[in-house]
């Protein structure tokens, strides 16, 4: 786990303008020595970033990159009981440790995760700089019992923010924790839970956004990315902002009155809802027609009998014609 490198910062700040810097010029410039340029500009390769290094001329920047600051996002939440920890890279946002144990919702923020997860041990891809890799820690007064739903209500608080950053109609939140647009992965959620004593529950809320990737082939599974949407670049401190903002609000509904305050909110963009599906659950698949969701946030499957269960775990897929029933 590393901590943010202020040289980094500073030096891809620099860069941005995508002018040839020299690097005795940057050295200057930052209080640095050259050679901690070279070192910096090297991890910055490493990391993938579009870097060229032009003879008698210095460094530059084959595209503009803004990285992550935890000074704009503090400045635009403007809420004294959020906390925000920025990493230059971690294996992964959900195992970092809280730094600061009394903030209601504090929130850790990486550029780079080595071995970043999704649901089922999958690999979430984590590319330097260009998406958003967080996890949002928050104390409920809550039994662990009680916060089933918990992944449906922080779907909800991503699909909020991309609307608000112009994303249209074509969200839809597939169950139990993926963010689709047109059919394709958009963003996803990992939730982890520690009960403690006396009826406290510890949640680590895990998100991943597609923000400003274009290219990634290791991706198996139909995938887009908010860039590919808007056709721009997008800021992903503004981004970050509307998310905890959302989020924080999402997480103190949700302790006040339950998950079952957010079962409109949720069948009203439901990627299955009365569609026909196949869930796979440990080694058994069941197929059915999806007619909603109960107020544990579980999966309302609707048999060619009648027939309706409800299903707290598994993994769903649009069910092809002329699928045994």
């Amino acid at each position: 786990m590393n901590a943010y490198n202020k040289t980094l910062f500073n030096l891809v700040k620099t860069l941005h303008d995508q002018v040839c810097h020299d690097g005795n010029e940057l050295g200057r410039k930052l209080h640095v020595s050259r050679s901690a340029i070279w070192k910096t500009i090297k991890k910055l390769k490493q990391y993938g970033l579009p870097i060229e290094s032009v003879q008698r001329k210095g460094y530059r920047l084959r595209e503009p990159i803004v990285l992550l600051d935890a000074e704009i996002i503090d400045l635009g939440l403007k809420d004294p009981d959020v906390a925000v920890v920025l990493y230059e890279q971690v294996s992964s946002t959900n195992h970092c440790a809280r730094a600061y144990p009394q903030a209601r919702l504090e929130v850790c923020l990486a550029e780079l995760q080595t071995d970043g997860k999704g649901r089922l041990g999958r690999k979430w891809h984590s590319p330097f700089g260009k998406n958003i890799y967080c996890t949002c820690f928050y104390r409920f007064e809550k039994d662990m019992t009680e916060l089933a739903g918990l992944g449906l209500v922080t779907g909800l608080a991503i699909y909020q923010t991309l609307k608000d950053m112009g994303i249209d109609d074509a969200l839809s939140l597939k169950w139990p924790n993926d963010v689709m647009y047109r059919g394709k992965k958009l963003a996803g959620t990992l939730i982890e839970v520690e009960a403690e004593a006396h009826g406290i529950c510890d949640a680590r809320v895990g998100i991943g956004i597609n923000v400003n990737m274009t290219d990634a082939s290791a991706i198996t599974q139909p995938w887009i990315s908010m860039h590919d949407i808007l056709k721009r670049s997008i800021d992903r401190n503004a981004l970050c902002i509307k998310l905890i903002t959302h989020l924080r609000k999402c997480l103190a509904q949700f302790e006040t009155h339950g998950f079952k305050y957010f079962i409109d909110s949720w069948q009203k963009c439901d990627h299955f809802m009365q569609r026909e599906v196949v869930l796979n659950q440990m080694q058994q698949a069941f197929h059915g027609k999806v007619v909603g969701i109960n107020q544990q946030g579980h999966l309302l499957l609707e048999f060619k009998n009648g027939e309706i269960r409800a299903f707290s775990s598994g993994d769903t897929s649009i069910q092809k014609p002329n699928a045994e029933g």
